[in-house]
């Protein structure tokens, strides 16, 4: 179901040192989405049907576009504590958390760390955990002209070409491999080589009601995952999207996003 673009304002919140742009739009509860490594770009559109029941706040990744930024988060716990920081600047006490993969990843590290900062949480392909028989795809050896078959299910749709447009020339060439080498350097500084950094045995400390949507075809992050990352967070349940890929929340924009307002909803 197709909904309006929803008003968006931008704007830049000083946290320390670093300044971060950060979308929002909306009214109602506060919600804030932390994207992943791939298809980041833009105001996705499952947060327009968001938008119509909270008020939604999608922050950059340090990194993502100032490539000097992440030189001050070293680790696991200075990229949390970061993103404590700018809930503080967003004057936000404990916002529904949503996140896909890296986002994800970070969203339930914060809920380990300080469970009372936040409401309830969706983890979207959740990144973070090692898996011995279901490793997944190692992405940051992919060929780009490789890449948007490993994240779609349908990588010929006019949509899966939209978000990763095929490269005609060597000036797009160029702003691609830009792109791709900031959002994989910030990513592969905390998941790189192994994304188990120790998180499987703080998600017990996890108190917020969490939910698990994994896609059935998700080449990068297996169900496998979801299954084990609910297996450790208390109550949490675990929801999987047939016939889709990783970039799910962009294919099934509005499945995922009525599934996400539901369980938010209580």
């Amino acid at each position: 179901m197709a909904t309006a673009q929803a008003e968006i304002a931008e704007m830049s919140v000083e946290v320390g040192s670093l300044t971060t742009q950060v979308a929002r739009a909306g009214q109602g509860e506060p919600l804030v989405y932390l994207h992943g490594a791939f298809g980041y770009s833009g105001w996705n559109p499952f947060l327009d049907r968001l938008a119509q029941r909270f008020t939604v706040y999608a922050p950059v990744h340090p990194g993502f576009s100032d490539p000097e930024a992440i030189e001050q988060l070293d680790s696991i716990l200075d990229l949390v504590l970061y993103h404590f920081d700018l809930l503080d600047a967003l004057g936000l006490e404990s916002p529904h958390m949503v996140g896909h993969f890296f986002g994800a990843m970070i969203a339930a590290e914060m809920a380990a760390v300080c469970p009372h900062r936040m409401s309830r949480m969706v983890l979207a392909s959740p990144a973070g955990l090692w898996l011995d028989d279901e490793p997944g795809v190692d992405y940051f050896v992919v060929l780009p002209d490789n890449l948007r078959a490993l994240l779609f299910q349908d990588p010929d749709s006019d949509l899966a070409k939209g978000i990763l447009p095929d490269a005609d020339t060597d000036e797009q060439r160029l702003v691609r491999s830009v792109e791709r080498g900031l959002s994989l350097s910030t990513v592969g500084k905390y998941l790189w080589p192994l994304p188990d950094k120790g998180l499987k045995k703080r998600l017990r400390r996890i108190k917020s009601p969490t939910l698990v949507v994994m896609a059935e075809n998700d080449r990068i992050v297996p169900p496998a995952h979801g299954e084990e990352m609910v297996a450790g967070i208390p109550g949490a349940r675990l929801h999987v999207v047939p016939n889709a890929g990783h970039l799910f929340i962009h294919e099934r924009a509005d499945d995922f996003a009525g599934t996400v307002a539901g369980f938010l909803a209580g």
